[in-house]
């Protein structure tokens, strides 16, 4: 199952280091919240953790937005700089008064903003469309939990580190 921190966060940031096997696929959720009978990411946005080369998700939904470091099905990490599956790459979440930047081996790779109006219109035309808990991401208090996806697939993860912004 997945595997979520012990605690909730609101503004923070979060770095990594991930690798998966031939064809892997995972993620990192955040702002998650636990809803009985649902899981974390029907509620959280996602940073892709993707073998882009081996797995079919990759060449799924628009203009690489299932790649790794992409905010899945929304934003494409550009620029898409990935290292092969096997091979260690660093990632990052900022989450800051709902303002978002994914980074990826050292570039900032994504940026957006929650809770807006363009949040929304981007939400609906999206998979997650209608989700209430998902456009609302982190709740009435726009916290919530971090978490590290089973999808099922060989994942590591190494030197995990929160930093809490005030």
């Amino acid at each position: 199952g997945d595997i979520i921190f012990d605690r909730k966060f609101k503004n923070f940031e979060l770095t990594f280091e991930w690798k998966v096997s031939a064809g892997g696929n995972s993620g990192v959720f955040y702002l998650a919240q636990e809803i009985a009978g649902e899981p974390i990411w029907k509620s959280s946005p996602e940073y892709q953790i993707l073998d882009n080369a081996k797995h079919p998700d990759a060449r799924l939904g628009k203009d690489g937005n299932r790649q790794s470091a992409s905010l899945y099905d929304l934003i494409p990490a550009k620029p898409q700089n990935s290292k092969p599956a096997g091979e260690w790459n660093t990632g990052g979440v900022m989450v800051y008064r709902g303002t978002v930047v994914h980074s990826q081996n050292g570039e900032n790779v994504v940026e957006y903003h929650l809770w807006t109006d363009d949040w929304k219109k981007m939400v609906d035309n999206s998979k997650f469309k209608g989700w209430e808990n998902f456009i609302n991401a982190g709740g009435a208090n726009q916290e919530g939990y971090i978490g590290l996806q089973d999808h099922g697939d060989d994942v590591w993860y190494r030197n995990i580190k929160v930093k809490i912004l005030d």
